[in-house]
């Protein structure tokens, strides 16, 4: 599969699991009081946090593209360190049971036992992204969350259980049963120890690589989000809910981005350095024109699609999303540039180097523009760490890659060629698929 097709096959994925998080949401908003829900999302969401950034996805992913280490052997001595964190996870857990009483307990224990299926599933998906299988990557990403969903449904409407400890417990089942494919997949990872001991320079090289981009994940999750808990700080929850869809239309945009990297993970890992610069070229060349369309239609739009989407409440939100369109634009290219320093050059702490710029100058100025200027201020504050931080990635990339500066931006004949040829190659697998 190249990669024109498999952007479009996770792109695919993306827009159907954005989908199946949306439903997800309505129905634990529908069956759950506020304060129920709000405790089941806040552990969901701190457990997949820590469960990505703790991982060993971006190492195992490296060392199978780039040093072309077995899958079964980078897969098999992976997962002693992911078991290792996961024991500490749920023995964690277990403490949160036994030291707080009732309920915040019973959710410390389940956040617990939730973590060990994330951590292990984000550090064996590296395996199969660095081998460039992209359906079963995706299949692996998305199972635990259609298995949750269904389990939602039986406990939360079927059986009437409709509280955040039985919420909890059917996300946290689910994310078990989601194991269940990469266990058939890896079959020869999960016994790969049983026939060899385990390595350890290479155990060592994938937690210092982990040690890195762990934390590169999370200044960059607190990148995404710093600037709406200034806002809550700095505003006022209403300027904070406002602004939040402001967020939700602007970050939609990178589902093309992302697609994008995530397809070329794998080659760009495994091929030479100036064949890698030439695919990340092509990518920031292709993702500036989908994103700066895409950008241009939802500004155009953007008090329409807030009140359709939110309400009529929300059509403030229209102007910080039209400036967070340009902020969006310009950090696009971000995730393809970071592939190139990360799993071609071996150098994650580039891209932690440029999260800490971002967040640094984001933070500065949304403390000097917000109390002034509200959510907007906000708004003009992330653009600008965008504007700067995507910026200092081009020109780090240009330093170290064998590419001129115009095969960044200037399209040429042959990359509109692949629109056609690619919308051809989807319907000849569409009409295989239906023969």
């Amino acid at each position: 599969m190249g990669i024109a097709a498999g952007s479009l096959v996770a792109l695919a994925f993306r827009f159907g699991a954005t989908f199946l998080w949306a439903v997800i949401g309505v129905l634990t908003a529908r069956a759950l009081s506020v304060e129920d829900r709000g405790a089941y999302a806040s552990a969901v969401v701190f457990t997949s946090a820590v469960g990505g950034v703790t991982s060993l996805g971006a190492a195992t992913g490296y060392f199978v593209a780039n040093r072309k280490r077995l899958p079964a052997e980078v897969a098999g001595n992976a997962l002693l360190a992911a078991l290792a964190a996961s024991i500490l996870a749920a023995v964690g857990g277990a403490v949160a049971w036994l030291l707080l009483p009732g309920e915040p307990g019973r959710l410390g224990l389940l956040a617990g036992l939730l973590l060990p299926p994330n951590i292990i599933r984000n550090t064996l998906n590296g395996v199969l992204l660095g081998e460039g299988k992209l359906v079963p990557f995706n299949l692996s990403a998305n199972v635990p969350v259609i298995v949750g969903f269904v389990l939602l449904l039986l406990v939360l409407l079927g059986a009437g259980e409709r509280t955040a400890l039985a919420a909890l417990a059917a996300w946290t089942a689910a994310q078990y049963l989601g194991l269940l494919p990469l266990a058939a997949w890896g079959k020869g990872w999960w016994t790969w120890l049983l026939r060899h001991r385990p390595d350890g320079a290479l155990l060592r090289g994938m937690l210092r690589f982990t040690a890195v981009s762990g934390l590169a994940g999370a200044v960059g999750l607190l990148n995404y989000r710093i600037d709406l808990l200034l806002v809550v700080t700095l505003d006022s929850r209403e300027g904070a809910g406002i602004y939040a869809s402001a967020i939700a239309g602007a970050e939609a945009l990178w589902l093309f981005s992302s697609a994008i990297a995530m397809a070329s993970f794998a080659r760009v890992g495994a091929e030479s350095r100036a064949e890698a610069a030439r695919i990340t070229a092509a990518g920031v060349r292709h993702t500036l024109l989908i994103v700066t369309v895409g950008a241009g239609l939802l500004a155009a739009a953007a008090p329409w699609a807030m009140v359709l989407l939110f309400g009529p409440d929300y059509r403030p939100a229209a102007l910080p999303l039209r400036i967070l369109c340009i902020g969006t634009l310009l950090y696009a290219p971000q995730a393809l540039l970071n592939n190139y320093f990360a799993n071609q050059l071996g150098r994650p702490g580039i891209a932690l180097a440029l999260g800490l710029l971002s967040l640094v100058i984001s933070v500065a100025l949304g403390v000097a523009l917000i109390p002034g200027l509200g959510f907007v201020g906000a708004a003009w504050a992330t653009t600008a760490s965008y504007l700067v931080s995507g910026f200092a990635a081009i020109g780090l990339f240009l330093w170290l890659a064998p590419v001129p500066g115009r095969d960044l931006w200037r399209l040429r004949r042959a990359d509109l060629a692949r629109y056609p040829a690619l919308a051809r190659e989807v319907t000849r697998l569409v009409r295989r698929q239906g023969a």
